[in-house]
Order: C-alpha cells, then structure tokens, then sequence
C-alpha cells in the first residue's frame, strides 16, 4: 500500500475517533450537570435570580438615598418652600416612597430598619430582619440574606448595611440617639435597607 492511500485510510479513522471522544465527553458533561457534581444546578431557568433582583433593586435605592441625604443638608430642614415648611428628612422620604410603590401594587417592597431606631416603626419587625440587622453590625460591609414566610408567601430578604452618605446623617442620628446609646461613627452602618422580593406569585 503506498503511504498516501494509507494516510487516506487513517484519516477518516483518526476522525471517527475523535468524535467518539467528544460524544463521550459531552455525554459526561451532560451526566455531571444532571447530578450537580460538575455545575452547581440553579432553579431561575435562565431568569434572573431572587438575589439578583434584590441586589440591582438596592442599587437604584441606595443610589436614590445617597443623593437625597447629600441635599439635605444644602436646603436644611426649614426647606426653601413656604415660610414654616419642614423638609422631611431622608428616611421619611425613603418611608414614604416605599409605601406609595405598595399603594401602587409593587410585588417586591423595602424599608429601613434599626436595631437602635430614632423611630420605633423602624426597628426590626421579623426575626429574619433582626438576624440580618445583627449580622451586618457584626459585619462591616456585608449583606445578609435569607428566605422567609409572611402572610402565607414565601420571600427572598435581603438586609444590606445603610451608610451615611453625609457627616451630617451621623450628627442627626446622635442627636436622636436615646441617652446614653453608643455614638454612631462616621463611615458605620446606621442601619440596615431591608429588600424583599417574593418567591412565588
């Protein structure tokens, strides 16, 4: 046999062989995956995670109340509105912001929350936001996540660290402080934003 039929020869056997070994090859991959021994299985079937959706929607809140606390201190609390006219101050906004997206059928809701609230509707209202409330204290820069059960639908709760976006929050957080309390310092957390977005619909 000359060497070019026997490489003609070999060449389409070099190839069955080589697609044998991918066919097995993706066969095991397909086999790893279905156990979850070599891609950990998700359950969001390409949509977006429950903890993605939590993280991107404090994104936007976090954002929104950074900016709100940087202006307050320009207006001040008297406002620039009519003479007597309050400023509410930023936590009020972010409050009353929350609650409208709930008047307006929101699935997914925020709040503020403290262990030490100025407010007693802002201390924790469930284990899970008094957990998580903890943990970031404990934490610095850390967010805490979980799963819980309220009014017989399961929710995805995210608890994230609320800095001070101004010197100014921490001086009004002192001042509110019940006597005797721990100052709060700059750059801690003075609280915590509480995301939840529900797991079934």
């Amino acid at each position: 046999m000359t060497p070019i039929l026997r490489h003609r020869i070999a060449l389409p056997g070099a190839l069955l062989l080589a697609a044998l070994v991918a066919v097995i090859a993706l066969h095991a991959l397909r086999a790893g995956k279905a156990s979850g021994d070599a891609v950990p299985p998700t359950d969001t079937n390409g949509a977006i995670s429950p903890k993605d959706e939590a993280d991107s929607l404090h994104f936007v809140i976090a954002a929104d109340r950074e900016m709100l606390c940087r202006a307050y201190p320009a207006r001040g609390p008297a406002g620039a509105g009519a003479p007597g006219e309050t400023q509410p101050c930023p936590s009020v906004t972010l409050h009353d912001a929350a609650e409208t997206i709930q008047i307006r059928g929101a699935e997914f809701s925020y709040a503020l929350r403290s262990l030490a609230p100025l407010n007693p509707r802002n201390g924790p209202q469930t284990e899970l936001e008094q957990a998580g409330l903890a943990f970031i204290a404990a934490h610095p820069g850390q967010n805490y996540y979980g799963r819980e059960e309220l009014g017989g639908r399961s929710y995805f709760t995210a608890v994230y660290p609320d800095l001070p976006a101004a010197a100014s929050c921490v001086d009004c957080h002192n001042r509110g402080a019940a006597p005797g309390a721990r100052p709060h310092r700059a750059g801690e957390a003075l609280g915590g934003v509480v995301v939840r977005v529900p797991l079934e619909f």
